[in-house]
């Protein structure tokens, strides 16, 4: 483990089982510690826990309020992982595309959904300063997807 944190997330998952395999071989995760009701997984770098439930969860409509993911300190990161996602078949739930072009926060994003409905986004910022920067702009998420 480096001196940086490791962001630890503990997430549902309707059929442990699929949601392993679908994260090891949609994302490339690595499989940690395992028992009868969760599973640990590495992804890239970062503890992410599923936790068996059956339950159905309330499925969301579209990428808000809740969904988690990456962002690629580089395009052709980014890129490698939009096709490793794209030769795995596994449907867009928002399909790739650039955010506020020529904006301060342009940035590039993709979301997918796993087996159990959870939402996962994927994006690069072309300027780095604004994923944690910028805090004189007010603009959050994207124009055309808030309900």
């Amino acid at each position: 483990m480096s001196e940086r944190p490791c962001f630890h997330l503990s997430i549902p998952a309707q059929d442990l089982e699929a949601s392993v395999a679908w994260y090891v071989a949609v994302l490339g995760c690595r499989p940690g510690r395992r028992s009868a009701v969760a599973a640990i997984l590495d992804l890239v770098g970062h503890q992410l826990v599923l936790q068996h439930d059956r339950s159905s969860p309330c499925p969301q409509a579209g990428i808000y309020p809740r969904h988690f993911g990456l962002i690629f300190p580089s395009l052709s990161a980014w890129q490698s992982l939009r096709q490793r996602i794209a030769l795995q078949g596994v449907p867009w739930a928002v399909a790739p595309k650039c955010r506020y072009s020529g904006e301060p926060l342009e940035h590039h994003t993709l979301f997918v959904q796993d087996p159990s409905g959870n939402w996962l986004e994927f994006k690069h910022y072309s300027h780095p300063e604004a994923v944690l920067g910028c805090s004189e702009l007010q603009e959050v998420g994207d124009r055309d997807l808030r309900g």
